[in-house]
């Protein structure tokens, strides 16, 4: 992502708006291919990072004025490189081999005393390599000496679509709220953001609203600790909104410049995904148990997700599985890295608003002690330790269907 004196935004006393560019653009088509192509030119050389960069900096940035965007495409195109560490030796014990041979003069003088040249020479002669070789390796392991592998980037176009995502990932780097409102969503691109949410463990609420939902999540800028990798974790998530089929809106509170000030994005910035459709991560536990329920062969279908549950009007619940069977469903939640007052919450709401149909397999850490009943909790629920019971998923399911 862009960050630092790279970020372009644009900034007024109301607002705070990306400065995204069009990947149509002839002029920005050009300087975006030119780039590629010195990556892969210097991959082929087997040059360093430094070495890159200085070569875009005197070929294709110059004297230019929009240099701030240039340096933003070289920044983006070499986070998707390959770099690596080449030395005959780890760089600190070749450093520490060479200079346990002593001190050097800078020069060869009457005295015969060594240089540095000497100790090149004595050290690759003990490692059966040659003196430049050793010179190189010496501090290898700095990052502008690491050598280009590999640059995976073969198409402009694609390097301007990943350019406007990594700029509005780094103004989300100072978010202190963001919201995410679908007004129509699809449920299936629905549960593969939630599913993006859940895998980055970002803290988040549901609203419903209307025929769609409102995604409320605590930015990186509203934590006192942690807020470094959490804010990578909620940039993870900006290529999964391209996903959406239906409309969509992204609305955050910036902490930026000195001033709080909001941010606001929909489907019409014309974002593109450099990432597939993340639907197909699923738990361990998730996956464990959909071997065991399914191996038990009781003649329910199982299918991953289901429809989403309204509670009341204040808040949503997307089930993790669905069981069908003869025209009868039921639907599972599984509860494992939930904080306990979350959890609370939640169980009010479906004591309130929830449908006799919903199981919950709760990880014991929240339940707490062993002995604690499951009737005293207001909701058909599964304990699990490591693994969820599927005969006893079965037994509810059999029980509470419609």
């Amino acid at each position: 992502m862009i960050t630092g004196p790279l970020l372009r935004a644009r900034c007024t006393r109301d607002e705070v708006a990306p400065s995204l560019i069009d990947p149509q653009s002839p002029r920005y088509r050009e300087a975006a291919e030119a780039l590629v192509e010195e990556a892969r030119a210097a991959a082929e050389a087997h040059l360093t990072r430094g070495e890159l960069e200085a070569r875009i900096e005197e070929r294709i940035v110059g004297n230019r004025v929009d240099h701030k965007l240039l340096r933003g495409l070289a920044r983006v195109l070499t986070d998707q490189c390959s770099f690596d560490t080449q030395a005959p030796l780890p760089p600190t014990e070749l450093r520490a081999r060479l200079f346990a041979h002593g001190p050097v003069r800078r020069r060869e003088d009457l005295s015969g005393a060594p240089t540095a040249a000497t100790h090149l020479a004595t050290l690759a002669a003990e490692l059966g390599t040659t003196p430049e070789a050793i010179a190189r390796g010496l501090f290898a392991d700095l990052k502008e000496n690491q050598i280009l592998l590999e640059s995976p980037v073969t198409s402009g176009a694609w390097l301007l679509h990943r350019y406007n995502l990594a700029l509005v990932q780094g103004l989300l780097l100072h978010a202190t709220r963001v919201e995410i409102v679908l007004p129509a969503p699809d449920p299936k691109r629905l549960r593969m953001l939630f599913r993006q949410i859940k895998f980055h463990g970002l803290m988040y609420a549901i609203q419903p609203e209307g025929r769609g939902v409102r995604v409320v999540l605590d930015g990186p800028a509203s934590l006192f600790s942690l807020s470094t990798r959490y804010g990578l974790a909620l940039a993870q998530l900006v290529p999964a909104l391209p996903h959406q089929a239906a409309p969509w809106r992204l609305e955050a509170e910036l902490s930026y410049r000195h001033r709080r000030r909001p941010m606001v994005l929909d489907h019409s910035a014309g974002l593109v995904s450099h990432t597939e459709p993340a639907g197909t991560w699923v738990s361990r536990e998730e996956a464990w148990f959909e071997e065991r329920f399914l191996a038990l062969d009781s003649g329910w279908a199982l299918e991953r997700g289901g429809e989403i549950v309204n509670l009341g009007g204040e808040a949503v619940l997307i089930p993790d599985f669905s069981f069908h069977k003869d025209g009868r469903t039921a639907l599972l939640e599984i509860v494992g890295v939930w904080r306990k007052g979350y959890l609370e919450r939640r169980l009010e709401l479906l004591r309130r608003h929830g449908r006799p149909d919903l199981i919950l397999a709760v990880s014991r850490s929240l339940l707490g002690d062993k002995g604690t009943a499951a009737a005293d909790l207001g909701a058909e629920v599964v304990p699990w330790k490591s693994a969820i019971p599927a005969k006893k998923v079965l037994e509810l399911v059999e029980r509470v269907a419609r």
